[in-house]
């Protein structure tokens, strides 16, 4: 089956939307799911750009996403703090597939479900999305996606997440 992914998109406000009831769908932690599980995240579920064939958002409409997250992360973090107990809340940027992003938080017994998730970066890399700096990002390298390999024969990671918190 052949999949076009260069087609034009069409009905920008419409995608502008969908940001804004993603983030009304989100906003609000559910404690009753957290309470339940010890964790819960908010993922970029954003119809056209999250489907069987992914597509890459422009750079633009990536902005428009990040701060929405970040209302969501601000939310969560103020629900969290109230709960007066030591919890996990970060936003997991991901680069390039940025619709892969997500907000994610755990307390009490999976306090730290989420340590070793991802690989840390030895070397220094710039972050690459500007005018963040009430966050703390630190690089990751994503096992779950590998280059081709290098004349060495060794498989060099090419995708990051960059992990961020508030300072």
């Amino acid at each position: 089956m052949y999949l076009r992914t260069k087609n034009k998109i069409r009905g920008w406000k419409r995608r502008i939307r969908h940001i804004e009831q993603w983030k009304q769908r989100n906003i609000v932690l559910d404690m009753n799911t957290l309470a339940a599980f010890r964790r819960d995240y908010a993922k970029l579920w954003i119809p056209l750009f999250y489907s069987l064939v992914r597509r890459t958002p422009p750079i633009w409409y990536n902005r428009l996403l990040l701060d929405a997250m970040i209302e969501v992360y601000n939310s969560w973090h103020e629900t969290l703090t109230k709960t007066g107990e030591p919890f996990y809340l970060k936003i997991w940027l991901f680069e390039p597939e940025f619709i892969n992003s997500q907000v994610v938080a755990a307390y009490r017994d999976e306090l730290d479900f989420y340590d070793n998730a991802f690989e840390s970066v030895a070397e220094i890399i710039p972050f690459p999305f500007p005018k963040l700096e009430q966050f703390n990002w630190l690089p990751h390298f994503d096992p779950n996606h590998y280059r081709e390999e290098d004349s060495e024969g060794i498989a060099k990671k090419e995708r990051y997440v960059w992990i961020g918190s508030m300072l």
